[in-house]
């Protein structure tokens, strides 16, 4: 049955909200009563991996419950689905969209509030972002941004904001009911805000006359006022970034390089200039310097393709094989970076209860790894 799109409306018709209920319903039980689905599960002598599954749909973002729950974004089906993490049954699936009607939610990012009683979704190219209640997976809210693609929806961590990437930083209200203010930054690449939620940084392009960099925008968010805005040191484009737990650095990746800038709490002193010929000239303190190592990305990922290890100041990303990645050796560095090695992943999340890692694969897969140590010999 095809279901009927949410995005005319933030609130669901009765008659809408009858047919979700069917297709969860019929998804998680297809024979009213029979047993639920289970994900099949796939030997690998890989000593990283705990345990493996195949899982069919471009499985993109994930997340985890307050109970261990995995929650994965399904681009094909257009769902969500929970499943528990010790047998791979799959005991909850939502369809947010169904074919007939749209094929654009990529579901990019999945991310939960604090208290992990929410559920934030990016749809992507679906130019929206989905709010829904967990553990029961009711859709609460669907926000559309006509003509921007919703690359992240990132929650507050004090529960006050609603923060969406599109083609500039929208802050909306937690319940996603109010647009607050539109950060005046043209065409983010990724946002971060410290664990107190008392700041946001916004990576962006800015232009110097002849050149351009990459720079970092940060935010008083009780104000709103732009605190500093510092030069990244590079003018590569920045596919996520976070702060450390104790946010005494910001974390910036992309395909080739991770970044780590320190944070300070006076204002940073760099200066970026562009001189006549174009040349970019720039004057900075040591404790402004951003150490840059090689990495290397999978061919194919998200925003979520690092996580810090709850609050240890350890960073764990994915990483394909290749000869180009280097050991961490950077100076004045806060952050240890931990590589999970020699993997195909589009999103990992970090699960605190059991200590794993959750990867999902765009080739059909879902695996829950062992947690990598810093700066491991390859």
């Amino acid at each position: 049955m095809p279901t009927q799109s949410l995005k005319t409306s933030p609130t669901l018709s009765r008659s809408s909200l009858a047919r979700l209920v069917l297709l969860t319903l019929s998804a998680a039980f297809p024979l009213f009563g029979g047993p639920p689905e289970t994900l099949q599960s796939v030997a690998t002598r890989d000593v990283k991996v705990i345990r493996r599954w195949t899982l069919a749909g471009d499985p993109r973002g994930v997340a985890i419950g307050a109970d261990g729950t995995i929650y994965v974004g399904l681009a094909k089906p257009q769902a969500v689905i929970a499943i528990n993490s010790g047998n791979g049954t799959v005991t909850k699936r939502i369809v947010l969209d169904s074919a007939e009607i749209a094929s654009t939610k990529e579901l990019v990012t999945l991310r939960t509030n604090a208290e992990r009683t929410r559920l934030y979704i990016a749809n992507g190219s679906d130019e929206s972002a989905t709010i829904m209640s967990l553990p029961d997976m009711a859709v609460l809210r669907e926000i559309t941004m006509e003509g921007e693609a919703i690359r992240d929806a990132l929650p507050d961590p004090r529960g006050r904001y609603l923060y969406l990437v599109g083609r500039r930083v929208h802050v909306f209200d937690k319940d996603g009911q109010t647009e607050l203010r539109t950060l005046n930054i043209d065409d983010p690449m990724a946002i971060a805000t410290t664990s107190t939620g008392g700041a946001l940084a916004v990576v962006a392009t800015e232009d110097f006359g002849n050149a351009k960099a990459t720079s970092v925008a940060l935010f008083d968010t009780t104000t709103w006022a732009e605190i500093t805005r510092d030069p990244l040191q590079t003018d590569q484009h920045i596919d996520a970034a976070m702060f450390a737990p104790d946010d005494t650095a910001l974390v910036a990746l992309n395909h080739e390089y991770l970044y780590e800038k320190p944070v300070t709490s006076r204002k940073a002193s760099a200066v970026m200039t562009s001189g006549s010929n174009g040349t970019m000239r720039m004057k900075i303190d040591f404790g402004d310097l951003v150490n840059s190592d090689r990495v290397c990305l999978p061919e194919s990922f998200g925003p979520q393709i690092a996580t810090f290890l709850g609050n240890a100041n350890t960073l764990a990303y994915a990483e394909r094989r290749c000869s180009a990645s280097g050991h961490f050796a950077g100076s004045s560095r806060r952050v240890s970076p931990a590589s999970i090695y020699g993997i195909s992943a589009y999103a990992i999340a970090h699960d605190p209860l059991a200590n794993t890692i959750v990867a999902t694969d765009p080739a059909g897969f879902l695996t829950i790894y062992k947690v990598p140590r810093a700066a491991v010999a390859r």
